[in-house]
């Protein structure tokens, strides 16, 4: 006997987000993830490479998979372009780093994220201009401080343990206009699965509508690698970090951020093969 055929829609949908020199856009889910409801967007969440301007603070277990293009941070963004990564997310410590965001931005074509402390994070967003800039903040005061700074650019409620609608209120309020949301640390254990709660429930009170819930959600899957220490093998990492990512896109992250090339390999091919079921 065949089944019939069935059918759902959901009140609302997830806002979708410009970034890049324009013409890259995420977000805009109108069902739960790779699930064929009605209007289904059928778009996979975007991978986002990380690189370091300091590798001091770089897991050494993971250098070895650039081929030495990690030394040059520049090089080290064009090469995860290579990779089919679809952005950059720029770890940097330097106070003059705005021309170097403005380069990597002009080379690599594909959008840039920005993780800093708040003064190069206020000076990159009020001199870097012709991109639309993801800043992503590392806590909830720096987030709160960042909103009336962000100028046209995309900034990161980092929530923690905080009510993100209630986050995203306040730093509406204080003048950001752009917001994605960081319901916790992705790494495996414990915690993952509550992460992997928060999420779902953050996506499924977007799509019915609950006011201050319709912002992307942004998954770092980076901690993974430091949760295991430094002498972690390349491959292990990267296969716990495959994990972390892909249960967050199920979940229903919209943008994942990745320390190895493996790990944004799966996740983009097996969210693009979930996407097209």
């Amino acid at each position: 006997m065949e089944l019939p055929r069935t059918s759902r829609s959901y009140g609302s949908e997830i806002e979708e987000l410009i970034v890049g020199k324009g013409d890259y856009i995420i977000g805009g889910a109108r069902s739960p993830p790779f699930l064929e409801l009605d209007n289904a967007r059928n778009r996979r969440p975007v991978i986002f490479g990380e690189a370091y301007d300091d590798l001091g603070l770089y897991n050494e277990s993971a250098a070895s998979m650039f081929s030495g293009r990690q030394n040059d941070i520049e090089e080290w963004a064009v090469m995860w372009k290579e990779l089919g990564a679809d952005g950059i997310c720029l770890r940097l410590t330097r106070p003059d780093s705005q021309e170097l965001v403005k380069r990597i931005a002009d080379r690599t074509r594909i959008p840039v994220m920005v993780s800093a402390d708040t003064d190069i994070l206020k000076k990159t967003a009020s001199e870097v201009d012709d991109s639309i800039l993801i800043l992503y903040c590392r806590d909830e005061a720096q987030s709160l401080e960042m909103s009336s700074y962000s100028n046209n650019h995309i900034l990161v409620a980092n929530c923690g343990d905080t009510d993100p609608q209630t986050l995203c209120r306040r730093m509406q309020e204080l003048g950001a206009s752009n917001i994605i949301v960081d319901l916790g640390k992705g790494k495996m254990g414990p915690s993952f699965k509550t992460l992997r709660s928060r999420i779902s429930s953050y996506r499924m009170d977007g799509l019915n509508g609950v006011p201050d819930s319709q912002h992307n959600i942004i998954c770092d899957a980076t901690p993974s690698w430091d949760e295991h220490g430094h002498d972690v093998t390349a491959r292990k990492a990267s296969m716990i970090e495959a994990m972390t990512a892909l249960g967050a896109m199920m979940a229903g992250a919209d943008v994942i951020v990745v320390k190895g090339p493996g790990a944004a390999d799966m996740a983009r091919v097996y969210g693009e093969e979930l996407a097209d079921l």
